[in-house]
């Protein structure tokens, strides 16, 4: 996969969601008979990395198969930023719910990309560690999260107190893009080896990761105060590249995997129409795998081309309070 070749992959979910989620915030302006629903504006933080690890066969033209360490090489991209967020839904007859949530960083990192690889110098055993690398980074991530759910069981058991079921498709798609500079690169198997440093940009990295997933929620409601819980699972389709500015080498990803998502809400309504609330969710891809594309397209990389085992993992954690209108 080339990252020239996005517009007919997973980067056309870009476009699509950003029109899905504009055609469910005009269509909540239709207030009219049966249809019920919210807008949300929240902000908090975001947590995690996405991982990839490159391993096993190894392949290139002319050359034999050779079976490399199942990882020889780990990058860690880290998120650990400020987000904002905007959601909203529908509800027709209090049974079919259409949601939708959009957020994004509002700021850079507070950690630093890792490069650790194991077993290049010579004489050197699988596990040892022997070139390890920090840098700087800039991100741009977007997170997408639409879908629709049918509420099977809506119970009052008391006066004051009230539960519900609800399922339905989804559709989860988070968009991450860094941008590496001010590398800082020593040997720990070698300590008496100096650091290299290098000023300035030195690689870029993007990650694309659509999953379509089966949602339960359940809702408790006591009075004013509700609270709410998510699940889902599903496959996830992963698309990476990764550019070495400096060695002029390009690394794309075509890997699928399974994904796990899971949020936890409590919401108060002050009246009828404003409230506000507190969650907490989570995303991980867990084992993607599939190969990583390597080509060479300038110095003395021009012209080389490789194939390899890759994996990929996403630990993606989030938490905020927003506040909201209900109508």
């Amino acid at each position: 996969m080339k990252a020239t070749s996005q517009p007919g992959g997973i980067g056309q979910v870009r476009g699509i969601a950003a029109v899905g989620a504009v055609s469910i915030l005009l269509g909540m302006q239709a207030n009219a008979g049966d249809w019920t629903g919210d807008v949300q504006a929240g902000a908090g933080y975001w947590s995690g990395n996405a991982t990839y690890s490159i391993g096993g066969e190894f392949r290139a033209p002319g050359y034999a198969t050779e079976q490399l360490p199942d990882k020889v090489s780990e990058l860690k991209f880290p998120l650990d930023v400020p987000y904002g967020s905007l959601g909203g839904s529908l509800l027709w007859k209090g049974r079919l719910e259409i949601h939708g949530t959009v957020m994004a960083n509002l700021s850079d990192p507070s950690t630093k990309v890792t490069d650790s690889d194991w077993g290049v110098l010579p004489g050197s055993s699988a596990n040892t560690l022997d070139v390890y690398s920090e840098s700087d980074a800039s991100l741009s991530a977007v997170a997408v999260d639409a879908g629709v759910r049918y509420w099977l069981k809506k119970t009052a058991s008391t006066n004051r107190l009230a539960w519900s079921i609800g399922v339905g498709p989804s559709l989860s798609y988070q968009h991450m893009d860094w941008k590496l500079s001010n590398l800082d690169e020593w040997s720990p198997s070698n300590p008496e080896l100096d650091h290299v440093y290098e000023a300035g940009e030195v690689a870029t990295y993007r990650s694309d990761i659509l999953m379509p997933y089966l949602d339960v929620a359940a809702i408790v409601k006591v009075r004013q105060l509700s609270g709410r819980l998510e699940f889902g699972v599903g496959p996830a389709l992963v698309q990476d590249e990764d550019n070495h500015l400096l060695r002029e080498k390009k690394m794309t990803g075509d890997l699928t995997g399974v994904g796990v998502k899971g949020e936890a809400e409590i919401r108060y309504n002050f009246t009828k129409r404003l409230f506000a609330l507190a969650r907490v969710s989570a995303l991980s891809i867990i084992d993607a795998t599939g190969t990583q594309t390597q080509e060479g397209y300038g110095g003395d990389s021009a012209g080389y081309y490789a194939e390899i085992d890759e994996k990929f993992t996403l630990t993606s954690i989030n938490g905020g309070v927003a506040v909201g209108c209900a109508f």
